[in-house]
């Protein structure tokens, strides 16, 4: 990746398409999180790459530029979520159409883990949910995590630990109830 991104400082477009489609599933995961219309999505990222790659030879350290897009995708929807002054949870209602087209791809096994996914992230706030994907699905560290949000690493970490921990007792409660 690192080549690429080196590729992209000097102007090579082709090198920074090929970046984008390493990483597009991670920024549409990031950006759901936040914002429900996936037009709305698609604009928001597009934004992003516009800016990065307009900005992309500012980037010092080549090692970076995953969780250096992923802060600039986060602050653009934080902008366009505050611009359109509303609320968003995610739901398992927000991801059925996502669920609906998995199914016409006969992908029965996607569509139960997305749903799984969803249900258990429905009960987090935003920022712990942003947390939970950033660490587990990205694996970034809490250093990395907090440089992203901007947030200290002990934020973060209780952060994390309060959305495990209802994450945690949703499961309890489901096998209890179930």
């Amino acid at each position: 990746m690192e080549e690429l991104v080196l590729r992209s400082k000097n102007g090579d477009a082709d090198a920074y398409t090929q970046l984008i489609l390493e990483i597009r599933n991670d920024l549409y995961k990031i950006c759901k999180m936040r914002i429900t219309s996936d037009d709305e999505i698609d604009d928001i990222i597009q934004d992003t790459m516009i800016q990065t790659f307009k900005n992309i030879k500012k980037l010092k350290d080549p090692s970076k530029f995953k969780s250096w897009i992923i802060r600039i995708l986060i602050n653009n929807c934080n902008h366009y979520y505050m611009k359109k002054n509303r609320r968003k949870i995610v739901s398992i209602e927000d991801n059925l159409n996502d669920c609906e087209n998995k199914l016409y791809e006969n992908n029965i096994d996607d569509i139960e883990s997305d749903m799984n996914f969803y249900q258990l992230l429905s009960n987090l706030n935003y920022e712990e949910r942003i947390i939970i994907i950033l660490y587990y699905s990205e694996q970034f560290t809490f250093k990395e995590i907090s440089q992203i949000l901007k947030i200290s690493d002990n934020t973060v970490k209780s952060r994390l630990y309060r959305a495990k921990n209802k994450i945690k007792n949703e499961c309890e409660g489901g096998i209890k109830n179930g």
